[in-house]
């Protein structure tokens, strides 16, 4: 077992040492996958590495109940988290644009120096609903998803993860592909 496996399994158990130790060990694991999602995407978000990582420690530190089988199973979880740090920020981000709670300024008063805002390329709040909706319609493909948008994982990976063959995974990761790319009414990409 690796390192991570090993103090999963005994920060489980209680033990507050290797929950210290655990959190020196994930944190690099989640700043290079914050860095992987960030930069893989092109996403323009003001969201920094630090800041998705520390969000995504925050939100895993409480999770000793989990009852983790392994590093794989652990960066299954932690996409799923760091997914939902993501959108989380997006909405709370869209809400503001909005007004949220802004006092209303009107346009004239805005100065014409001011650069416009950058657009994210993907909407991924669309791609959120997109994937409950296939989670819906077929769980593990979704979830096969989620694995290689937000952790990265290779397909051989996902497998290991979940006790499952590459080949399923990979059966699922091109059904799910070309599903989404029709709900986003997008031309699917190639294998």
């Amino acid at each position: 077992m690796s390192q991570i496996t090993e103090l999963l399994a005994l920060w489980r158990r209680g033990d507050r040492v290797a929950g210290d130790a655990l959190a020196g060990a994930i944190y690099p694991v989640l700043l290079d996958l914050a860095r992987s999602q960030l930069q893989r995407h092109g996403a323009r978000l003001t969201l920094r590495p630090t800041e998705l990582a520390h969000e995504a420690y925050a939100r895993l530190a409480p999770q000793s109940g989990v009852d983790w089988r392994n590093r794989a199973h652990f960066y299954a979880i932690a996409a799923t988290v760091m997914r939902r740090v993501v959108v989380d920020y997006l909405r709370q981000r869209s809400a503001e644009k909005r007004g949220g709670d802004l006092l209303f300024v009107p346009l004239d008063e805005i100065a014409n120096e001011t650069p416009p805002g950058t657009v994210d390329p993907v909407d991924w709040l669309a791609v959120d609903q997109a994937l409950e909706e296939l989670a819906a319609l077929d769980p593990d493909s979704a979830r096969v998803v989620e694995l290689r948008l937000f952790s990265g994982l290779s397909l051989d990976e996902i497998a290991t993860a979940f006790d499952t063959s590459a080949a399923t995974v990979g059966r699922q990761w091109r059904f799910a592909r070309v599903w989404l790319a029709r709900r986003l009414g997008m031309a699917p990409a190639a294998p």
